[in-house]
C-alpha cells in the first residue's frame, strides 16, 4: 500500500488519539440560541442600571431583547445551525452587544469618572452600530465581540504610547480561510482613514489579530477600527462582506501631578499648628513610578502629629482632593490617593513620597 492512501488512516488514528487525551471534564462554550442570548441582554442590561453613564446602552440592549423575542419567537430555543442566515445574523450581532455591555460592567470598578466616561462612549457607538445594521440575509455576517490585549483582556479605552500596540478582534465570521484576509482600517469619527494603519498579524474566522502603530501621534477621542472580511461562493470567487465596525476610545497617557500642604501639630502642652510646606512635587510619568519632596521642620521642633492635604491632577484634566489626613508625629504617614496613587510623608528623612501603582481600572490599557 502506497504512503498516499496509508496517510488518511494515519490522519485519522492521529484525531483518535487527540480525542481519547483531552480532558475528561472539558467544558464546550455555551451553545447560542435566540433565547439564551436574548437572556444575556437582560442580564447585561441589569449590570448597566447602576452605571449612569451607559444608560443610553441599556435602553438598547433592551430593545434588542425584545426584537429577537418578537421575532423568533417560534425558534428560541434552536440553535445558530438551525437557523436561517438572516436570524443568524439577528442572533450573533445581539450576543454582541451584550458581550460588549458585559465587559463594560468587569472594566468599569475602580474607574476614575473621566475613564468610565470614555469607555462608555466606545460601548455607545459599537453597539449602537450592532443596533442599526442592517437585517441581512448574506451566509456570512461578520461581527465583533470585543477587542482584546495580548494578555486577552477586553478592551474599551486605549492609552497613548509610543510603542506598537498588540490588539485583536474576537468574534464571528472574521474570515474565510478559502479567501485572503479581511480588509482592517483604522479612522477617526468622522470615517477619515488614519495616516498610520493597523498591521494584520495573524487571522482566522473568529479572530484578528494586529499590531497597531503610531497610537502617540493621536489626539485623544473616538477611532473605529473597520474589518471587512470576504467570502468564498461557488462559481464566484472570494467576494467583500458587509464590514464589521467597533469604536476604541484613545485617552491620555498616565501623567499625575500631586499638589501637597503639609501642617505640623506642635507642643504637647499647648497644642498649635505650623504650616510645614505647600507647593507640587514633579510629575509622575506612567504607573510604577515614584517622586519626592523634601521639607524643611525645622519651624517645629517638638511635633505631635502631622496633617497632610493633597491635590491630583489627571493628565485628562480632571482633578480630585483628597485629606487633610493625620498621623502620629512618632510613625510614617502613607494615605491612598485618587487614580491608584499613594502619598507618604517619612518624618525621619524628612521627605514627602507620592507613587504610582498598578492601573485601577481594567478596561483602559
Amino acid at each position: 500500500m502506497s504512503n498516499a492512501r496509508r496517510l488518511p488512516r494515519q490522519v485519522v488514528g492521529l484525531g483518535l488519539l487527540l480525542a481519547l487525551a483531552a480532558p475528561a471534564g472539558a467544558q464546550l462554550p455555551p451553545r447560542l440560541t435566540p433565547g439564551s442570548v436574548a437572556d444575556q441582554l437582560d442580564v447585561a442590561r441589569q449590570r448597566l442600571a447602576g452605571l449612569p453613564a451607559a444608560v443610553t446602552t441599556a435602553a438598547e440592549l433592551e430593545t434588542l431583547a425584545q426584537n429577537l423575542r418578537s421575532a423568533l419567537a417560534s425558534q428560541l430555543a434552536k440553535p445558530l445551525t438551525a437557523l436561517d442566515d438572516r436570524a443568524r445574523g439577528m442572533v450573533l450581532r445581539a450576543h454582541a452587544a451584550a458581550q460588549w455591555a458585559t465587559d463594560y460592567a468587569d472594566g468599569a470598578a475602580g474607574c476614575r469618572e473621566g475613564e468610565t466616561v470614555a469607555m462608555a462612549q466606545a460601548l455607545a457607538w459599537s453597539v449602537h452600530r450592532l443596533v442599526q445594521a442592517p437585517a441581512d440575509g448574506k451566509p456570512m455576517q461578520a461581527t465583533i465581540d470585543r477587542v482584546e490585549t495580548a494578555d486577552h483582556a477586553a478592551l474599551l479605552a486605549l492609552r497613548m504610547a509610543g510603542k506598537p500596540v498588540a490588539l485583536a478582534l474576537v468574534g464571528s465570521e472574521l474570515q474565510d480561510p478559502q479567501c485572503p484576509d479581511p480588509g482592517l482600517t483604522a479612522t477617526d469619527a468622522n470615517g477619515t482613514p488614519l495616516p498610520v494603519q493597523p498591521r494584520i498579524t495573524g487571522v482566522s474566522p473568529t479572530r484578528i489579530e494586529f499590531e497597531w502603530p503610531g497610537t502617540a501621534a493621536l489626539i485623544p477621542g473616538s477611532y473605529v477600527l473597520h474589518a471587512r472580511p470576504q467570502h468564498k461562493a461557488f462559481l464566484v470567487g472570494c467576494s467583500a462582506q458587509p464590514e464589521a465596525a467597533v469604536a476604541l476610545q484613545v485617552v491620555p497617557s498616565p501623567k499625575f501631578t500631586v499638589g501637597y500642604a503639609l501642617d505640623a501639630v506642635c507642643g504637647r502642652e499647648a497644642p498649635r499648628t505650623v504650616a510645614l510646606g505647600e507647593g507640587t512635587l514633579p510629575p509622575l510619568e506612567g504607573y510604577g513610578a515614584t517622586v519626592s519632596q523634601a521639607i524643611d521642620t525645622s519651624a517645629c521642633a517638638d511635633a505631635v502629629a502631622y496633617r497632610i492635604s493633597a491635590t491630583v491632577a489627571y493628565a485628562d484634566g480632571a482633578s480630585a482632593k483628597a485629606g487633610p489626613f493625620e498621623q502620629s508625629a512618632d510613625a510614617n504617614a502613607t494615605v491612598g490617593l485618587p487614580g491608584g496613587l499613594s502619598l507618604s510623608w517619612d518624618p525621619a528623612v524628612r521627605q514627602l513620597f507620592v507613587h504610582s501603582g498598578a492601573p485601577l481600572c481594567k478596561g483602559v490599557r
